[in-house]
Formats: C-alpha cells, sequence, structure tokens
C-alpha cells in the first residue's frame, strides 16, 4: 500500500527567517532583547523585494514590541551600531507627510541599489 504524503499548501507562508551564523554571531550575542525584538520587527517587515525600502519607526517599533519609545530608539542605535541595519531614509514627522525611516538589513542584499549583503555585524567582535 502506497502511502500519500501530506504536502504544505502555503509553502510561500510569510515567515522570518534568521540563520544559525547569524545567531551564533558575537553580534547577535551582544543584543539586547528590546534590539532583537526590533530586528525580528524590521526583517518581519522584509517581502523579499523591498530591503533599503523597509519602512519602520520608533512609534511603531514601540508598539509592535510592547517596549518604550525610548527603548526602541535605543534599540535601532543599537542595531545600526552593531552592523544590523543601515538607515536609507531618514524619517519626519510634520502634520503634511509624516514618514517612518526606512531600512536596509546588511545580511540580505539591497533591492534599492543591487548592492550586495554587507553583514557588516560579522566583523563587529574583531573590531570592538
Amino acid at each position: 500500500m502506497m502511502r500519500r504524503r501530506r504536502r504544505n499548501k502555503r509553502l510561500d507562508a510569510p515567515h522570518v527567517r534568521l540563520y544559525r551564523w547569524l545567531l551564533d554571531s558575537p553580534a547577535y550575542l551582544s543584543l539586547t532583547c528590546p534590539a532583537r525584538a526590533v530586528l525580528i520587527e524590521i526583517a518581519r517587515a522584509y517581502d523579499g523585494f523591498n530591503n533599503g525600502r523597509i519602512g519602520l519607526s520608533v512609534r511603531r517599533a514601540s508598539e509592535r514590541c510592547n517596549i518604550a519609545r525610548g527603548t526602541a530608539s535605543r534599540a535601532f542605535v543599537e542595531l545600526q551600531d552593531r552592523g544590523f541595519i543601515e538607515c536609507t531614509t531618514k524619517g519626519g514627522f510634520n502634520r503634511k507627510l509624516p514618514h517612518a525611516s526606512e531600512w536596509k538589513l546588511t545580511f540580505w542584499g539591497c533591492d534599492v541599489t543591487g548592492e550586495l549583503a554587507s553583514k557588516k555585524f560579522m566583523s563587529w567582535g574583531r573590531e570592538n
């Protein structure tokens, strides 16, 4: 008797993939919990075609991660210092045109410029 294998009908289901080499890096291990949560939220907003245009504000990150705005702001700075993210467009808040900062994850190639992944966080432990 031949058994039929069940197939996952949603092979394209949205997910966030963090590889073990990234999770084992000294830079990732040095991150605080809020910074790790914000990194996951930025990676969550990546759809496969928008790296370099990932919009996430401090306010939205604080809501999504259930942390204070000051803590979220420090998490963004920490992620930039370690080399996980780069700001491509600085956000602003005014009555006419409020917009979030746009980010690029350094462990994936940039979809705006076509630049390869820099993985700056991998050399963080050697620099500091």
